[in-house]
């Protein structure tokens, strides 16, 4: 029995649903895993370097409690400023481009002492080596606001971070103000150790507001390998629902297949057992007939319909018995001349299809004798098995199987090769699965159980033997079976 489109369309239909669900349930679960991922990174990015940053926040601002920027940097901020303040508040007053162009001389001035007398390099140097901190640790020292203070606390501001000025060049730019020392190519709002601004609330003064970054040269790795064991459990716990689902969505199909096949299996074995049992029964009302009894000769061949019905049903009875045998003993084998078994085997079967004219088995074997062990019983219905599905599934005018021995260095081949219609490659691996039909447009009408197949490849593989196959669509098979041998 064939499944109907109806059914090839309602599972293929439930296998998309399954295959959809999955695969939303998959890129759930990873927008999970990246989000919790992504936080676990920003929370660990926002912690980390805390007790560092504390105590290279006490120690500085330690060092420059009564300082500006760094050790000494008062005494340079205050000669440029204060000694300058009257004449920039003059100005202001009276010429603001003039003001605009003193105040930016003045600013590239001390920008400039600054950096040429920056002590903050050595003071980072002594903080690091008496914290035993990370070598790799960087700091940037910058401005970020300058503000003066003129008479009746007029506030007038002369540098802002952010703000575009002739005398600071792009390399002395950064996002939090002009740049006084260190090596911290890209600080970040994370980075900040400290941000003070220092003022006076008198006249004729400045207010000044400055910062300190500190950071490692490959922060995002730190932060990556503090929570890689929190990520590789993650991606573990991930891999084992996967796996899991995996196994058991395989595990479905198969169940799914071998239940589908077992249906088909039920229905077909009904169908064959059928047959048979309805023709006998029809056979024997027909023998109960009294105007049929009345003539001996109408008795002669109903009782060869149900002798001949009767045989059919055993042989469907030894088929399924076989493959139970199959499964559960171990078979006993004989010494055997493989060539003169062959040769008996193949003349038996050419008896079976005498009536058929348009079907020739070859027999392509050499002289040397090749003794080999094996169950005669189970290796003749093994090749009957590959002979009738060479012949049933065959739409040749002229049907033509050739057995052909090959002898190895250590094995011998026998090969089987049929004229039919050939096997599709994604049918092959399926072919010896108990219950198995192959459905193929023009062979709906071919009549078996699905275990004539599989009881050739249990018997090859009880008797230690290796099967390969190859096929090709509209030109025919070739079964191989490959027997250890010794010379």
């Amino acid at each position: 029995m064939h499944h109907t489109g109806l059914d090839t369309t309602l599972m293929s239909y439930s296998l998309l649903v399954h295959k959809s669900i999955s695969l939303l349930g998959f890129v759930l679960l990873a927008s999970v895993l990246f989000y919790l991922t992504y936080n676990t990174f920003k929370l660990k990015d926002e912690q980390y370097q805390t007790v560092e940053k504390k105590l290279i926040n006490d120690r500085y601002t330690q060092r420059i409690r009564n300082d500006k920027v760094f050790p000494g940097g008062v005494a340079i901020i205050d000669r440029y400023l204060m000694d300058n303040i009257y004449t920039l508040e003059a100005l202001y007053d009276q010429d603001k481009t003039a003001f605009e162009h003193y105040k930016n001389q003045v600013l590239d001035s001390m920008f400039h002492a600054l950096r040429a007398a920056n002590t903050m390099d050595s003071l980072f140097a002594q903080i690091k080596a008496e914290y035993q901190l990370n070598e790799d640790l960087q700091y940037l020292l910058s401005i970020n606001a300058v503000q003066l203070v003129f008479k009746n606390l007029r506030i007038v501001s002369i540098y802002q971070a952010g703000e575009s000025y002739p005398f600071v060049p792009d390399s002395l730019r950064t996002r939090y103000g002009v740049y006084i020392g260190g090596k911290l190519e890209k600080p970040r709002p994370q980075n900040q150790i400290a941000g003070i601004t220092v003022s006076a609330s008198t006249d004729y003064n400045y207010w000044m507001t400055f910062s300190l970054h500190a950071d490692h040269s490959n922060r995002i790795l730190h932060i990556i390998k503090l929570m890689m064991p929190t990520f590789l459990l993650a991606l573990f716990a991930i891999g084992c629902v996967v796996s899991i689902y995996y196994f058991t969505f395989r595990n479905w199909l198969r169940q799914k297949k071998l239940a589908e096949m077992k249906s088909d299996f039920v229905n077909s074995i009904t169908h064959e057992f059928n047959t048979p049992l309805s023709t006998i029964i029809v056979a024997n009302k027909n023998m109960q007939n009294d105007k049929i009894l009345a003539d001996p000769d109408n008795i002669k061949p109903l009782t060869k319909i149900i002798e001949r019905q009767s045989l059919r049903l055993q042989k469907l009875f030894e088929q399924v018995m076989d493959i139970t045998t199959m499964d559960n003993s171990s078979l006993q084998k004989e010494t055997h001349e493989l060539n003169q078994l062959l040769h008996e085997i193949i003349t038996d079967y050419n008896v079976k299809i005498s009536v058929h004219h348009n079907i020739v088995i070859e027999l392509q074997a050499g002289t040397h004798p090749l003794i080999v062990e094996l169950n005669r019983f189970f290796f003749t219905t093994m090749l009957f098995n590959l002979f009738d599905n060479a012949i049933k599934y065959n739409h040749s005018e002229h049907k033509r199987i050739a057995v052909h021995v090959a002898v190895g260095d250590a094995s011998i081949s026998l090969q089987i090769a049929d004229n039919g219609m050939g096997i599709p490659d994604n049918e092959i691996e399926h072919i010896f699965e108990k219950f198995y039909r192959f459905q193929k447009q023009g062979t709906q009408h071919i009549s078996g159980l699905g275990l004539g197949l599989f009881y050739t490849y249990q018997c090859i593989k009880s008797h230690g033997w290796k099967l390969s196959v190859t096929s090709e669509e509209k030109i025919g098979s070739q079964f191989i079976i490959h027997i250890p041998y010794k010379h």
